[in-house]
C-alpha cells in the first residue's frame, strides 16, 4: 500500500509534536506556575565532596502528595541535565534526586532554571518552569572551580611531586613540592595560594603570586601541612580532609576561585601517614 502523503499544513504540526515532545514533558503536560509550597534548590552532600554527584532537592509544603517524573535543569555555566523517575513526596515533606554534576564552564552568573514535570495527588501531569536556588553555593563553586581548574591547566603544566616530612621549628612538618610550567597559551593567569582542609592546616606561605604568562618560567613552589586537629574521630569521619584549594587569578574567574590539589591515591596515604604519625596515633 502507497504511503499517504501529508499535507504541508500537516506536516508543520506534525513537527511541533515532535518538537514539543523532545524538549518538554510532552504533548499532555499542562504548563503551569509552581504550586505555593512546593519549592526546588540544588545542593551537595558533604559525604560526596570527592565526587560530582550532588541533588535537585524538591519540598513539599502542599497539602496533597506531589509525584515527580521528570526534570529538565539548564544554566548558561553548564550542559543541560535531565532526569527521569518516579518520585511521591508526601506532605510536608521533601526528597533529593541525584545527578552528575556536568563539567562546568567559565562565565557569569550561574542562573539555573528547571523545568519540573510532576502531578499532584491523582491530578494531571503539570509542568512548571522555575529558577533554582543555590543556597549554600555548592552548584556556583562546583562551576567555577572547574572554570579555575581549565584556566590553570591551560596556562600551564602542573606536576606535584611525593610529600616529605622535614623539620620545621622543631616540629614535623610535611612538605609537597608543586611545579608550574607555563604553555604560552594565555596571559593573565596567577597562582594565588593553598588553602587548608579540616584536617590540615597550612603551615608555610598560604598567599602566592605566581605569574604563569608567555615567557614565564617554571616555578616550583611548596605546600608545607601540619594537622589542624588532633582528633581519632575527626579521622575516621574525614571526607575532605586531603581536597586542598588552589587558589587561581585570572580573566573570567571569579574572586577567590580555586580547585583541588590534584593527588593520586599514594600521596592521599602520604597524608593521612603523616597525620596519624604527628598526632601519636600509630
Amino acid at each position: 500500500m502507497p504511503l499517504a502523503r501529508l499535507r504541508p499544513t500537516s506536516l508543520v504540526v506534525a513537527a511541533l509534536l515532535v518538537s514539543s515532545a523532545a524538549c518538554g514533558g510532552g504533548a499532555d503536560v499542562e504548563r503551569a506556575p509552581l504550586p505555593e509550597g512546593i519549592s526546588v534548590h540544588i545542593d551537595q552532600s558533604r559525604t560526596e565532596r570527592k565526587g560530582r554527584e550532588v541533588f535537585l532537592r524538591v519540598h513539599n509544603g502542599a497539602r496533597r502528595p506531589l509525584t515527580v517524573e521528570r526534570f529538565v535543569l539548564t544554566s548558561p555555566r553548564f550542559a543541560t541535565v535531565r532526569w527521569t523517575g518516579t518520585e511521591e513526596i508526601g506532605s510536608t515533606y521533601e526528597t533529593d534526586l541525584e545527578f552528575a554534576m556536568p563539567r562546568g564552564r567559565c562565565g557569569g552568573a550561574l542562573d539555573a532554571r528547571v523545568a519540573l514535570t510532576y502531578r499532584i495527588g491523582s491530578g494531571e501531569r503539570r509542568e512548571s518552569s522555575v529558577r533554582v536556588g543555590d543556597p549554600y553555593g555548592n552548584a556556583a563553586y562546583f562551576v567555577d572551580r572547574d572554570c579555575a581548574q581549565l584556566t590553570l591547566e591551560k596556562a600551564a603544566t602542573v606536576t606535584v611531586g611525593d610529600p616529605v616530612v622535614s623539620n620545621q621549628d622543631g616540629r614535623p612538618v610535611l612538605r609537597t613540592p608543586i611545579t608550574l610550567a607555563p604553555t604560552g597559551r594565555v596571559t593573565g593567569v596567577r597562582l594565588t595560594g593553598f588553602r587548608s582542609t579540616p584536617l590540615f592546616r597550612q603551615a608555610g606561605r598560604t598567599t602566592l603570586d605566581v605569574a604563569l604568562g608567555p615567557g614565564d618560567p617554571p616555578t616550583t613552589v611548596e605546600m608545607s601541612v601540619v594537622p589542624a586537629r588532633c582528633d581519632p574521630h575527626a579521622l575516621a569521619e574525614d571526607k575532605v580532609g586531603t581536597l586542598f584549594g588552589i587558589g587561581v587569578d585570572g580573566p573570567g574567574l571569579s574572586e577567590n576561585a580555586s580547585y583541588f590539589l590534584p593527588l593520586t591515591r599514594a600521596q592521599r596515604t602520604a597524608f593521612f601517614t603523616f597525620f596519624r604519625s604527628s598526632c601519636g596515633m600509630s
